[in-house]
């Protein structure tokens, strides 16, 4: 017969377990997904100053619809895209933009400017990116 003790082990591992199970309301209601991170716009000068950016997931369809609206071109379908990323790309972070805002035609001028470098607007695009592709963080049990 177990000890009070052990009842009591036993009671406090069960609500623990029970309390770190999800409810399907609680998946079926999950907010959509947001990211804050930095970017280091060049003062001409040779310095530099940090802004921050803020993204919302797109959600599934809206994803798999934006990169159907944005097929290759020949040759980078023969290169193993699945999409343009002159035209997806400014069209996705304009889509996942929050603060600031930003239109598709802004994106589209920012991804276009001379004066925003590969990595630049890579870091805007890569955000975006892993953010409707981050999928919830679920742990696998011993039962896969």
């Amino acid at each position: 017969m177990p000890t009070t003790a052990a009842k009591t082990v036993e009671a406090r591992q069960k609500q623990a377990a029970a309390a770190k199970r999800a409810t399907l309301d609680e998946l079926i209601n999950k907010p959509r997904s947001t990211t804050e991170f930095s970017l280091y716009l060049g003062d001409g000068n040779g310095g530099s100053t940090e802004v921050t950016l803020k993204y919302r997931a797109i959600g599934m369809r809206a994803y798999d619809r934006l990169v159907a609206k944005h097929p290759p071109k020949p040759d980078q379908r023969a290169d193993g895209a699945s999409f343009d990323m002159d035209t997806f790309a400014p069209a996705l972070i304009a889509a996942c933009s929050v603060d600031p805002e930003i239109s598709p035609e802004q994106a589209k001028e920012i991804w276009d400017s001379d004066d925003w470098s590969r990595g630049d607007v890579m870091v805007l695009f890569r955000n975006a990116v892993e953010l409707n592709n981050r999928g919830l963080d679920v742990p696998f049990s011993d039962r896969g």
